[in-house]
């Protein structure tokens, strides 16, 4: 069906329990597998010393950040998907060896491939792109617009030339894409093992913060790396300079009165290593483990409070792929100011039982209307995510299989919630693809209701107006 067609290509994209806005994950490689990567360096080929530099870095990368997502694709004169993304870095070490020299470069088809594979992540998933190649991309042919926000580059560029950088900072420019030039002429593996070592220090680096609770404290790694300075879409002016290295929970919240507060970013608090910062024996009881199994049983949320009105929510996700495993993990949100609009201000939150008995059944305080992510609130639709997207969409194609034998009520309810999210949203094109679906769902039987339907949705383009 038309919807499938636009959107089937999001299948490939496992959704994730950590979905993040920062500039640490998913990343792309990019690897320039011309004729001209086989000039010899010393004793090896530019290919050669770039393939093995990027098995040590998929190594390194394992140890520091393993649960990065990492796609690896090769061009020439086309462009192609090596692997896929995936957090296995065996499957990524072995898939070097598939790799063979082939003739011209075509940047152009690379960069709209790899547009494409940056598109399949949610909008706050920026992604990080490694470009390695021995030439310079042209900013007047071979850029590409339309890169999600936020997204980055790492252009390391193999070759003496001179005048890079303006040349490399004018693609990226053209491209939209914030970045950062690695040249350099490759005298040997050394040479390029160090432009994978500057690439890993600027870009994947372990952030260990202390998480305390009362007098208990555990240390753990905040993955992907927080930063505020790369918090997409926000323009407040009191942002914290930096990411506190100490994370005190104040209170805790029933899940159900915190419902689904827009996040900015979002983190899992895993294990610190032996250099932690807090201090562990092997008496001492590991508070991840107790959040963990307390905020699972009792469907709770603990508060952080991150400063400047920011806050930070640590809850317990158990992953739809691990759920026979019965393994969950703690998520840690990062929301912006004035997020619980229907809690009121989240400073001012205290013991419920320090509240008179005849105040107790009036909290907490909740709008008619939850200004929430939580798709159950209210008649609106949430399109977050493609998947909610498609139920909807096909929850109506369901109801007119159904016309006019029943479901002719139903079929107008979950139309009309449809159209009207689509008016509100402005996706236009979504109304045609709406149409074409209800288009092939015509009968002998159902072809009046449904050409009326069709007719109305194409003319009448107030939402506030109810399809008959």
């Amino acid at each position: 069906s038309g919807i499938n067609a636009e959107y089937g290509d999001q299948r490939r994209v496992r959704e994730h329990y950590y979905i993040t806005n920062n500039l640490r994950m998913p990343t792309v490689i990019c690897i320039d597998v011309s004729l001209s990567m086989e000039q010899k360096t010393a004793e090896e080929s530019l290919l050669d010393h770039t393939l093995s530099s990027l098995k040590t870095f998929f190594t390194n990368l394992q140890a520091v950040v393993p649960h990065e997502f990492i796609e690896i694709i090769t061009f020439s004169h086309t462009a192609t998907i090596l692997v896929e993304f995936t957090k296995n870095s065996t499957q990524l070490t072995n898939s070097l060896s598939e790799i063979e020299c082939q003739d011209r470069t075509c940047m152009k088809e690379m960069m709209e491939l790899c547009l494409k594979e940056c598109q399949l992540w949610n909008v706050i998933t920026p992604t990080h792109i490694i470009l390695i190649t021995d030439k310079i991309p042209n900013a007047l042919k071979e850029s590409v617009e339309g890169f999600p926000y936020g997204c980055s580059m790492s252009l390391v560029a193999l070759t003496p030339t001179t005048d890079v950088n303006n040349r490399a900072q004018a693609f990226l420019n053209s491209c939209n894409l914030k970045g950062k030039l690695y040249p350099g002429p490759v005298l040997g593996k050394d040479s390029v093992d160090r432009i994978f070592e500057n690439i890993m220090l600027d870009n994947y680096q372990k952030f260990e913060a202390a998480l305390w609770f009362g007098h208990q404290s555990t240390s753990v790694v905040i993955s992907p790396f927080p930063d505020f300075t790369h918090l997409a879409g926000i323009t407040l002016k009191e942002t914290p300079k930096k990411f506190p290295t100490t994370l005190r929970i104040h209170g805790f919240l029933p899940a159900t009165d915190l419902h689904n507060p827009p996040y900015v970013s979002r983190h899992v608090l895993l294990h610190s290593g032996p250099r932690s910062p807090v201090k562990v024996t092997s008496k001492t009881p590991d508070l991840r483990v107790i959040l963990n199994e307390g905020l699972r049983a009792k469907d709770c949320v603990a508060i952080v409070d991150l400063g400047m009105g920011w806050f930070g929510v640590v809850s317990s996700h158990l992953p739809k792929s691990e759920r026979n495993l019965k393994k969950s993990n703690l998520v840690f949100s990062v929301i912006a100011p004035n997020a619980f609009s229907w809690l009121g201000n989240p400073n001012f939150l205290g013991l419920k039982r320090l509240v008179s008995a005849d105040k107790q059944s009036n909290m907490p305080y909740k709008e008619e209307y939850s200004n929430s992510y939580d798709n159950k609130s209210g008649s609106g639709m949430v399109w977050i995510k493609s998947s909610t997207l498609k139920q909807n969409i096909m929850k109506v194609v369901r109801y007119a299989k159904r016309l006019p034998d029943k479901g002719s009520a139903m079929f107008l309810k979950e139309l009309n919630k449809v159209r009207r999210s689509i008016l509100f949203y402005g996706f236009t094109d979504m109304m045609d693809v709406l149409c074409q679906l209800l288009e092939k769902e015509k009968t002998p039987e159902n072809s009046e209701i449904l050409d009326n339907c069709i007719a109305q949705l194409r003319d009448e383009k107030d939402p506030g107006k109810m399809i008959k």
